[in-house]
């Protein structure tokens, strides 16, 4: 996946009649069955009348905070740091693994 997909995939940007609002995907408890996804707001609030380019570039920022993503070390994708699960894998190749075991 490239970065901008990446993005799109794991932040969203809400709009209020503040601004807009860059969130990242949080996920709880990612190995159950139920896993539970909350947003958390990072960065500031841009404009309400930001250009498009600049949205999509506060998203591409979000990547490299390592509070939010992390390189899974099998397959060499960025994921949100919450679904980075087991010895630095990340939940979707956790779980491959386990299937084939």
């Amino acid at each position: 996946m490239t970065e901008v997909e990446i993005a799109h995939k794991y932040t969203r940007v809400i709009k209020t009649s503040l601004g807009q609002w860059v969130q990242a995907m949080v996920v709880k408890k990612p190995s159950s069955e139920n896993p539970e996804v909350t947003w958390k707001g990072v960065g500031r609030m841009l404009p309400v009348r930001a250009l498009p380019e600049n949205v999509e570039m506060a998203r591409l920022a979000v990547l490299k905070d390592r509070r939010f993503f992390r390189m899974c070390d099998r397959c060499q994708e960025l994921r949100p740091t919450s679904l980075i699960v087991d010895a630095g894998g990340c939940k979707e190749c956790v779980g491959a693994v386990k299937v084939m075991a």
